[in-house]
Parts: C-alpha cells; sequence; structure tokens
C-alpha cells in the first residue's frame, strides 16, 4: 500500500470495511486491531478485540525501561513491522 497515495488509502479502508462486515455476520469470527509504540524506553501495547456478540475489549500493557536494541529484537522475532 502506498501511504501517500490517497486512491491507494481510500482502497485500503474500503477493504477494513468489508471484512469488518463479513466478520460481523459470522459468530465464529473477531477482529483483532493492535498497535504498540516507544517512547522515552516505555513500550505501550494497545489492543482491542472485537467478537460477533459482545462490545469490543481494550487491553492496554507498559514495559518500562526497554532499550531500543531489545526493542528491535522484539519487533524482528515477532515479524512486525
Amino acid at each position: 500500500m502506498n501511504r501517500r497515495n490517497k486512491e491507494s488509502i481510500k482502497a485500503h479502508i474500503y477493504k477494513l470495511d468489508e471484512i469488518t462486515f463479513q466478520m460481523s455476520l459470522d459468530s465464529k469470527t473477531a477482529v483483532v486491531v493492535s498497535n504498540a509504540s516507544i517512547k522515552n524506553q516505555v513500550i505501550t501495547s494497545i489492543t482491542h478485540i472485537h467478537t460477533h456478540d459482545s462490545p469490543a475489549i481494550k487491553t492496554i500493557h507498559y514495559t518500562i525501561n526497554v532499550m531500543s536494541t531489545e526493542a528491535k529484537l522484539f519487533t524482528i522475532r515477532c515479524g512486525i513491522n
């Protein structure tokens, strides 16, 4: 996806909308949205989980005193961009 191209972003958002709509029809499917950031040696990880018949569940995790090298190795090991 080209993040600077507005048409590419619109197409990506449309696909996400379609996935979410299809998920809402299937009781065996869950949508998990997560994000992580590193600032001042503190990692914050936020995850939203939504299933067919329950509201979104939000979890927040903090990790303190993380060196940037450790964070880079963690992202490589987990396959996170």
